[in-house]
C-alpha cells in the first residue's frame, strides 16, 4: 500500500512538472518573459521609430502645401501668359534705318513670332547633323569645329538625343 501511494505521488509530481513547462511555452508565458526582459535599447528603438514617423508625417504635410502653392502659381503663370500673348500680338515696333535709301521699315511682332517657330527646325537640323557626324566616327572637337558650335552644346545634344 505504501508503495502504491508513493507511485501515485510520483505520477502527480511528474504531471505537475509537465504542466508547468507547458504553461511557460504558452502565449501568456512568452509575453510575461518578454515584458520581463525589456532592455533600455528596446525602449530607445521604440522612441526613435515614433520620432521618425512624426518627421515623415511633417514632411508629407509640407510636400502637400508645396504642391498646392505650385498649382496656384501655375494658374497665375497661365493667366499672365494669356495676358502677355494678347499684348504681344497687338504691339508693333517702328524701326528707322538709315541706309543708302533712308527707308523706314515696320517690324511686326508676328514676324518675329514666325521666325521663332522656324528655329526648332534649325535645331532639328543641328541634331541630325551632329548624329550624322558622330555616326561617321568624328570626335566631339571635330563636330564643334565643323558646325561652329560650342563643346557644351554638342555634349548636351549628344546626351539628350543620341543614345
Amino acid at each position: 500500500m505504501t508503495g502504491l501511494l508513493i507511485f501515485i505521488g510520483l505520477i502527480l509530481i511528474v504531471l505537475n512538472v509537465l504542466s508547468i513547462k507547458k504553461q511557460n511555452k504558452s502565449f501568456n508565458g512568452v509575453l510575461g518573459n518578454a515584458m520581463g526582459n525589456i532592455q533600455d535599447d528596446d525602449i530607445r528603438i521604440g522612441e526613435l521609430r515614433r520620432e521618425f514617423s512624426e518627421s515623415i508625417l511633417e514632411l508629407q504635410s509640407e510636400i502637400m502645401e508645396i504642391k498646392e502653392l505650385m498649382v496656384k502659381n501655375e494658374k497665375i503663370h497661365k493667366d499672365y501668359d494669356a495676358k502677355y500673348e494678347n499684348k504681344k500680338n497687338t504691339i508693333s515696333i517702328d524701326d528707322t534705318r538709315t541706309d543708302n535709301e533712308n527707308t523706314t521699315s515696320n517690324y511686326n511682332v508676328e514676324e518675329n513670332y514666325n521666325k521663332a517657330i522656324d528655329e526648332p527646325n534649325k535645331s532639328n537640323e543641328k541634331v541630325e547633323e551632329i548624329k550624322r557626324l558622330f555616326s561617321e566616327g568624328s570626335s566631339i572637337d571635330e563636330v564643334c569645329e565643323v558646325l561652329h558650335l560650342g563643346k557644351g552644346e554638342v555634349l548636351l545634344i549628344k546626351d539628350l538625343y543620341i543614345r
